[in-house]
């Protein structure tokens, strides 16, 4: 085997490839329109209309913007369909809860987990506080996360604490966060002798004022309906339903998905997310019982290859890149464990066509304000559901 490619290697792909015009035309097409639409399925698409018989009550749809907090909007209208259920009377669309407020517990959470690391070291380099840094702060996020977070924090309503401003770059923010943790834990570096709980207090209220400066600083007590509450008072008002019976379900070999890094480890939170490997048959079952039920059904998924925020639709072959690059196609094991499936987004399925028994397609709730043909909804084909969710959450006693 030769290691150096050669002009006259050059020459005979170049013939070979001019030897099959029609990759001339798609060359042509690329550089004109772009990538995503020259390979734009429009006919597919054509193929399904927007019709379900089974959907929970509608609320407003959430709006991200720059959070990239998906995992949270998408576990908060899970929630919100919980609470209409347990709350007849509650008007669920004038209650938004905020998703800002989870989201600066969930980071300030991460903070003190890598703290803890760091500070259990008895010695520590430059390298080691840049890796264990990178690895602890970052944007990612399960359901069971949210749900942890809600048990020890509770619930606000966005008039207690504002959603992210236009503004906000949650990226711009986590960079920052990042500098300001590594600077500061480079006191670690020359103290030999310190006192740990000290310096730990000292490192975590340096975080708290920087999350509370650029995301706002939570309330403890707030007022709502013409009453002084607590967020855990307010989460017990109108939160009734026991989230710990709520668990993961995956399509997946255990061995396949453990080993991928598309499961996301418990970085920061104790150990409590239950998972159980289901047939697809089962998996859609169990949501359209949920579905029955009047509650959402959370899900992480790849979206970056599959959704199309114009015709919003979820098919993996919304886009013919498999067919028009020559993208071979593998089991879907091998692509969770090779990185092709991937957790990018996290939605929520609000509703479903079911004929005769059969699932022909289902209704998920998108996170990015009304886009697009049907003003944020989208429709998930069946294809979709099959290769491209990687976890669901239900509840357990759905199943059988």
């Amino acid at each position: 085997m030769k290691q150096e490619i050669e002009l006259k290697d050059i020459e005979q792909f170049r013939s070979k490839y001019q030897e099959n015009q029609s990759n001339s035309k798609i060359e042509q097409s690329i550089k004109k329109l772009g990538l995503r639409k020259t390979c734009l399925n429009k006919d597919l698409a054509a193929q399904y209309k927007y019709d379900f018989n089974i959907e929970i009550p509608k609320v407003k749809i959430y709006n991200q913007k720059k959070s990239y907090q998906c995992s949270i909007y998408a576990f908060l209208r899970v929630i919100k369909s919980i609470m209409q259920k347990e709350n007849p009377t509650l008007d669920i669309n004038t209650l938004d809860l905020s998703a800002n407020y989870l989201d600066f517990y969930d980071k300030l959470e991460k903070v003190n987990s890598c703290y803890n690391d760091l500070l259990s070291q008895d010695t520590i380099t430059l390298e080691e506080i840049n890796n264990k840094v990178n690895r602890y702060i970052g944007i990612y996020g399960t359901f069971h996360y949210c749900r942890e977070l809600v048990k020890k924090y509770g619930l606000v309503p966005d008039v207690a604490m504002k959603e992210a401003s236009v503004e906000y770059n949650a990226f711009e923010t986590l960079e920052l966060l990042r500098a300001k943790i590594k600077s500061d834990a480079t006191i670690l570096l020359n103290k030999k002798d310190y006192n740990k709980e000290e310096l730990k207090n000292y490192f975590m209220k340096e975080a708290y004022t920087f999350l509370s400066k650029t995301m706002g600083n939570p309330p403890l007590q707030f007022k709502w309906d013409k009453k002084e509450m607590t967020p855990l008072e307010f989460r017990d008002r109108y939160l009734k339903d026991n989230l710990e019976d709520y668990v993961t379900i995956i399509s997946y070999d255990k061995e396949v998905f453990y080993n991928s890094y598309a499961y996301i480890p418990n970085v920061y939170l104790k150990d409590t997310e239950e998972i159980k490997t289901l047939s697809i048959e089962k998996m859609k079952e169990t949501v359209i019982k949920q579905l029955q039920d009047g509650i959402g059904v959370w899900f992480s998924c790849e979206e970056s290859t599959t959704l199309d925020y114009d015709l919003n639709l979820l098919d993996d072959n919304i886009y013919k890149y498999k067919e028009l690059l020559n993208i071979k196609e593998i089991s879907k094991e091998d692509k969770l464990a090779l990185d092709l499936i991937n957790y990018d987004h996290a939605m929520c399925i609000i509703g479903a066509k079911v004929d005769n028994g059969e699932v022909k397609q289902f209704k998920v709730d998108n996170s990015f304000d009304e886009h697009g043909k049907y003003k944020g909804h989208l429709i998930m084909t069946n294809s979709f559901f099959e290769q491209d969710i990687i976890t669901m959450v239900v509840n357990k006693k759905y199943l059988d």
